[in-house]
């Protein structure tokens, strides 16, 4: 009887283990996934927040190895970028400098990219969020 009692308290220690070993394994995919899900991808923007405002026409974003590039309707846009978790930073690096019709909205982008503190992704959605609202929305092309 004490053998059965000991067989199984053993294998259901080694079950709880490799579930547990899984578990740990799940996570780290999850976040290589996640930081793969964000890198890699060009984000065409699509709102600011959740308002129906018209935006830039050809905006987007693109993170790849710590820098980012983009469009913001009408100029070049791009910088370096730290990931930490969610928490995300972008240093402005550079801008075009060319006049277009629509500059104004472009230039609420540029301001709303340099409040940008974090992220999330949602399925082919990108969120940049500043002070916990959402600033711009981006799906992936």
């Amino acid at each position: 009887m004490y053998k059965n009692l000991l067989l199984a308290t053993a294998i259901s220690m080694m079950l709880l283990g490799c579930a547990t070993a899984n578990q740990s394994t799940a996570s780290e995919v999850t976040k290589e996934q996640h930081l793969k899900g964000i890198e890699g991808t060009t984000w065409k923007l699509v709102s600011f927040g959740l308002t129906r405002m018209a935006v830039p026409k050809g905006a987007s974003i693109r993170f790849e190895a710590g820098q980012y590039s983009g469009h913001g309707g009408c100029n070049g846009v791009g910088g370096d970028y730290t990931l930490e978790g969610e928490k995300i930073k972008l240093s402005a690096g550079f801008s075009t400098m060319m006049a277009c019709p629509e500059l104004d909205l472009e230039h609420k982008y540029m301001k709303a990219l340099n409040e940008v503190d974090s992220y999330k992704i949602k399925g082919d959605l990108l969120d940049l969020e500043g002070n916990g609202r959402l600033l711009l929305r981006f799906k992936a092309e």
